[in-house]
Parts: C-alpha cells; structure tokens; sequence
C-alpha cells in the first residue's frame, strides 16, 4: 500500500511539474506570437510611411525640375493652334455666306441688328426730323381713298425735281404742308410721303431723302421675319432686315424706283383695315407702306403707297393690322 502510494504521490507530482511547463511554454508562445505582431505592424506602418515620404519626393522633384520658360512657350503654341483653327472656322463660314446669300449666319448675337438703308440715313436726333416737335393741323374726316381733298400748299423749290423724277403725285400724293422746319433740317409732307432736304450731301443724289414714315408709323410693333429663300425674278429676299418682296408688291417696288423711295422691307405682306373700313395687303417698308386695291385692278392705281403722310401729320389714323386667324384647337381625349 506504502509503494503504490508514493507511485501516486510521484505521478500526480510529475503531472503537476509537467501541465507547468506546459503553462510556460505556452505563455512563452503567446508572448512570441504577440510580439511578432507587433513587429509586423510595426513593418507595415513604417512601409507606409517610406512610400508616403517617396510620393512626397517624387512630386517636389517634379516642381523642382518645372521650367516655366519652357510652359510658357508651350502655352503660347497651342494659343496659337486655337487661334488657327478659329480663323478656319470663320473662313469656313465666310465662303458658306458667300455660296448661299446667308450673310445672316455670320451674326453672333441675339442684340437686334441696325437695319441699313439708303445711304446716307437718318441716324441721330440732331440731324433727324422731331415729327412730334412739328405742329400739326387738325384732323379732318377721312374721304374714301382717290378722292382726298385738294390740298393748298405749293411744293417748295428744293423738292420739285426729285417729286417729279420719281412719279410725282402718283407715288408721293398731293402736298399737305408747307416748307417746315426741325433741327435744323428742312422738310415737307405729302400725302403718302415726307421729304427731307439733306444739304450736306449736296451735289450727290441723297441731297433730298424720303423721312422713314414706315418705322414711325409702326413704331412698337414686332413683324415677325420671313424664312430665308433664294432670291428670283418674282421673290426677293432682304437679308438685311430678314425679309422678302414678291410678285406684284416687288413689280411695284422695282417700278418706283424703290430703293430709292420706300428703301428695304420691313415687314411681310399683312391684312390691314385701313380708314376706308376696307381691309386690304399690304407691306410695309422703311419709308413707306405699299398697298394692293383690286377694286382698282386694270387701273395705274392698283398698287399704292399707303397715305403715312396723312396718317402722321395729320393723325388721321394708326395701324391696324388684322392677325392671322388661329388655328381651330383640337380637343384632347
């Protein structure tokens, strides 16, 4: 019983001894692995930090190595390469204007262009006709149209010759005023037309110019613009004032001289009641207004010019353009 005992004693002491060192071999592993994991970290953070400091390198060297002699000179090349290509761009344009008569193409703005003229033209207000400065008679009763009163004013002398080289009564109507004078400038209503006495330009045909009745007689109203079109015999576009002038309107004009006389078109053909209560086709133009009366077809008066003349000096009438109807709305489903 003694000896078996102490064999036990001695085992269980030996197990002891042996789950001992077992403890500290295995805390001496956990401490190894634990430190080598913080070695490791240790390696990464550092390896970082020698990319980051290269990075870092890398990128002060290059601002280091700039040269701005040379960026400078690179940028003033492709300056020129852009400017190169813009001036292509704008020929390209150019000889498309050229090829087709869109010499619209070429504006860059939506700003309202200056519509030209014939030159010279009214341009500023020293030398402009003030019509609201000139005192004006008293309305009369609007006859029916060919038979308006016989007026008893005389032509001035500095308005005779051009009046009777571009058809006289027939285009320009009878006198309603006499010589008058505004700014300056010396100047003399008619029926359908005003002319004005341009002396700085003496001894060249614009001495004596129609006033631009047409752009004051629809003053605050917006004409919408014609589609270009290639200009024939019977059409003729205006890409000055982007509209067009067609088949006996453009008869009429080309007859009277019309550059000359009513100077570009300023609107398309409308209906207009005028104060005979009739309502007629009309046009308007930067001096002026051609009407079409087919009651008078057959006859020299079936084209007018319209009596702006009458209708400014005398007030006897404003615009009154009838619109065109709209179109029937289709009910949705």
């Amino acid at each position: 019983m003694s000896d078996e005992s102490i064999s036990d004693v001695d085992l269980r002491k030996a197990i002891r001894q042996a789950s001992r060192r077992l403890d500290q071999k295995s805390e001496a592993e956990r401490r190894t692995l634990i430190q080598q994991a913080v070695e490791q970290a240790m390696n990464e953070e550092l390896a970082e930090k020698r990319l980051e400091n290269e990075r870092v390198a890398e990128i002060v060297g290059e601002e280091i190595g700039r040269d701005p002699v040379k960026e400078a000179m690179a940028a003033r090349e492709q300056a020129k390469s852009a400017a190169l290509l813009l001036t292509m761009l704008l020929l390209i344009l150019w000889l498309i204007a050229a090829a087709t008569g869109r010499t619209d193409i070429l504006r860059f703005t939506n700003a309202p262009q200056a519509l030209p003229t014939l030159q010279p033209r009214l341009s500023d207000q020293s030398s402009s006709v003030d019509v609201a400065s000139v005192p004006n008679r008293p309305g009369t009763t609007m006859p029916g149209i060919g038979s308006l009163e016989q007026p008893n004013a005389a032509i001035s002398p500095i308005f005779q010759a051009y009046y009777a080289e571009h058809g006289g009564e027939r285009v320009f109507g009878k006198v309603i005023s006499p010589e008058l004078n505004a700014n300056g400038r010396r100047f003399q209503w008619f029926e359908r037309a005003r002319l004005e006495d341009w002396p700085e330009h003496s001894n060249t045909p614009y001495v004596v110019q129609g006033g631009l009745l047409g752009y004051e007689f629809t003053r605050g109203l917006t004409f919408p613009q014609q589609t270009y079109f290639i200009s024939q015999p019977s059409a003729r576009f205006f890409p000055e004032t982007g509209h067009g002038v067609a088949d006996r309107f453009l008869q009429f004009w080309n007859e009277i001289d019309g550059m000359r006389v009513l100077g570009f078109p300023i609107s398309e053909q409308v209906q207009e009641m005028l104060p005979d209560k009739q309502i007629y086709t009309v046009q308007y133009f930067e001096r002026g207004r051609i009407e079409y009366h087919p009651q008078q077809a057959g006859t020299p008066f079936e084209m007018q010019l319209g009596l702006l003349g009458r209708a400014l000096y005398l007030k006897e009438s404003t615009p009154n353009i009838i619109p065109p109807p709209r179109p029937t709305s289709v009910p949705l489903p």
